[in-house]
């Protein structure tokens, strides 16, 4: 059924930037209900907080994947077969487009880690990158920004960006037409019927 995305006309950007928002906005509360349930009982355990952590990042990341999944879909038949003009930065403008927040939060962070910004605002990011919440207990118990090592923000750092190489991977793989899906849930992605 996917097969048969197929557009007569140009997605308009802007409009699709607002459904990358709107996956973020989607997953941010799906991980808001899933840390704030699981919040009391990640205290102590590490393999839960693991879990939690891969929980979020398996929500948050898969509608990133899906989003750009059917947008190269998309893209690729209107290219294919209705002669439109491929937009060869598309996948790179997604990627900085739908976790735009996410950027900004992080720069915040780092200005509140070296003080610009008062401490307090740490709270304010826990809520805005809610998905990132396990990671952070990993790396402190307390839910301070003076906890957090400068290693602990370099590894926020390389779970946000991962949010960009998810977007720009499936897109770019999807639009050249590798089986992306048949690729991540098979184990040979020619089997998919």
């Amino acid at each position: 059924m996917a097969e048969k995305i197929i557009s007569r006309e140009k997605e308009n950007f802007i409009k699709r930037c607002a459904k990358g928002i709107g996956y973020w906005l989607m997953g941010s509360f799906m991980c808001f209900c899933i840390c704030s349930t699981m919040v009391v009982l990640m205290k102590g355990v590490l393999l839960l907080k693991i879990f939690v952590a891969l929980c979020t990042s398996a929500i948050m990341l898969g509608l990133y994947f899906n989003w750009a999944y059917y947008s190269a879909k998309r893209d690729r038949n209107a290219v294919k077969f209705h002669k439109m003009e491929y937009d060869r930065f598309m996948p790179l403008k997604m990627a900085i487009a739908a976790p735009i927040v996410s950027y900004v939060m992080l720069i915040l962070l780092y200005l509140c880690k070296l003080g610009t910004i008062h401490e307090s605002f740490f709270s304010y990011y826990l809520f805005f990158d809610m998905w990132i919440l396990p990671y952070i207990t990993l790396f402190t118990g307390e839910r301070v920004i003076s906890a957090v090592s400068w290693s602990g923000m370099f590894g926020i750092t390389i779970v946000t960006l991962l949010q960009p190489a998810v977007i720009y991977l499936t897109y770019t793989l999807v639009y050249n037409d590798v089986d992306v899906a048949g690729l991540v849930f098979y184990k040979n992605g020619n089997k998919r019927k």
